[in-house]
């Protein structure tokens, strides 16, 4: 039995990841911090959780002492990495849903979240988490950034035409929508009741959110060399996301070629799905960790749209946390997740 810790467990993707461990019969949660509900029993905060009823919140300075195998990190920018260096000196392995370990280059980071990186000697040796496309350096590694949720969404359908080198050097446009969970536990103006209820709100428009950088680093790291113009959508809803993305071949395919490329990515992907028929919704990838794929082909041009669907806490966050912790624990990388 594999012991793992979460920091930052009351957030949402903490309340994920302890609802998707609870099915996992090889680890047992050993810690859960947060600085709010130090002392405070699990259950009195996640009382549909009895199951963690032992288990009481400690300080994260509390928890650095603690012999487990694996923790995940769900923090802010800049937070994450003080804590996970600590447990990473010990040879506790680290999985981060935050952002702090998404680079390997310490200028990318501080150009996208505009602070230095308080532990740049860490980003060479991490891997990035989107487990389908970099399994092989998540099983080796110490340290697992874990994809963000709109990365996730977008990048799924987008990489096997970028590693193909079937795309011309247009922008790829995305459209993206999300839950309102994807904005965090803290309430603001803009995720109010009031304000989300009934609308539909774009934000960050252009490249001015920051998991644009993290979306043309993958491009580059494949070989591409796109920039992304990225308008992702606030909507009334709890949690799930979809993502339109257009982009444009270098010489005209049929979507049966195009569906091709997808279907030989992504056939032995327990978590991915290509639709041959139909396209994504996000309600068909609500509380899994699949991602469904789709697109369409515009006749007489060299024009494509991709869809992709996934849930922002589950594929975009938490699920695919416990989808790596699995590959680097050794376990069936489809535990607890099916």
């Amino acid at each position: 039995m594999k012991k793992i810790g979460i920091i930052g467990a009351t957030g949402y993707t903490g309340e994920e990841l302890l609802k998707t461990l609870a099915r996992h019969d090889a680890v047992e949660v050993d810690f859960v911090t947060s600085e709010q509900q130090s002392d405070t029993p699990l259950v009195e905060v996640f009382p549909h959780l009895p199951m963690y009823q032992h288990l009481s919140f400690c300080q994260v300075k509390e928890s650095v002492t603690r012999d487990v195998d694996l923790v995940f990190t769900c923090l802010h920018a800049g937070e994450s990495v003080k804590w996970a260096a600590q447990f990473l000196e010990r040879d506790i392995k680290v999985i981060d849903l935050g952002s702090d370990f998404r680079f390997k280059s310490v200028q990318d980071y501080s150009d996208w979240y505009h602070m230095p990186h308080s532990h740049p000697e860490l980003l060479p040796n991490s891997a990035y988490g989107l487990t389908e496309w970099y399994r092989e350096e998540i099983r080796a590694a110490q340290v697992v950034g874990n994809p963000g949720c709109y990365p996730t969404c977008v990048l799924l359908p987008l990489l096997p035409f970028i590693q193909g080198k079937l795309l011309c050097s247009a922008p790829v446009i995305v459209d993206a929508k999300s839950g309102v969970s994807g904005a965090g536990k803290k309430a603001s103006e803009v995720t109010h009741y009031v304000s989300v209820n009934e609308n539909l709100s774009p934000y960050k428009v252009g490249r001015e959110h920051r998991h644009v950088g993290e979306m043309e680093k993958e491009i580059r790291t494949f070989g591409g060399e796109q920039k992304i113009v990225f308008v992702p959508h606030l909507t009334p809803l709890t949690r799930g996301m979809l993502s339109t993305t257009y982009v444009q071949l270098i010489e005209e395919r049929s979507k049966s070629d195009l569906l091709d490329v997808l279907q030989n990515s992504y056939k032995n992907e327990p978590f991915v799905r290509v639709l041959s028929n139909g396209l994504p919704t996000m309600k068909m990838a609500q509380n899994s960790n699949y991602c469904f794929i789709g697109l369409e082909k515009i006749a007489d041009s060299n024009s494509v749209i991709l869809f992709s669907a996934i849930d922002n806490l589950g594929k975009g966050a938490s699920t695919q946390a416990v989808q790596n912790m699995n590959v680097m624990l050794g376990f069936k990388e489809t535990q607890a997740l099916l």
